[in-house]
């Protein structure tokens, strides 16, 4: 998934939606440094994800060994520590995320 596609998706749902297993800070990804990786976070709402994923959009990240990487809207997405390698953000662990609510 590209963060363009990532964004679209957010901000289809509801922002007020607290998710149990999402994302926030962005980093320049340890395993490509020219990808995005967002680090795991508990209970967010769709809003802050969504604001986390604009705000990586045209911004320049450090990569792990150097280099300096702006992040595009055909950036590829992942959630990860950082420093750490992880999973590629897809339609289906999204949609995870997004249905795998807190029932009020």
């Amino acid at each position: 998934m590209t963060l363009s596609e990532l964004i679209e998706r957010l901000e289809k749902a509801d922002p007020n939606t607290v998710v149990r297993n999402g994302f926030s800070t962005a980093h320049s990804y340890r395993g490509y440094y020219e990808d995005l990786a967002f680090e795991p976070a508990t209970y967010v709402t769709v809003e802050h994800m969504l604001a986390c994923a604009k705000a990586a959009l045209g911004k320049t990240y450090c990569g792990w060994k150097g280099g300096a990487f702006q992040m595009h809207e055909y950036t590829d997405v992942w959630i990860a520590e950082r420093g750490c390698m992880g999973e590629a953000i897809g339609p289906l662990l999204l949609s995870y995320m997004l249905n795998d609510i807190e029932e009020s």
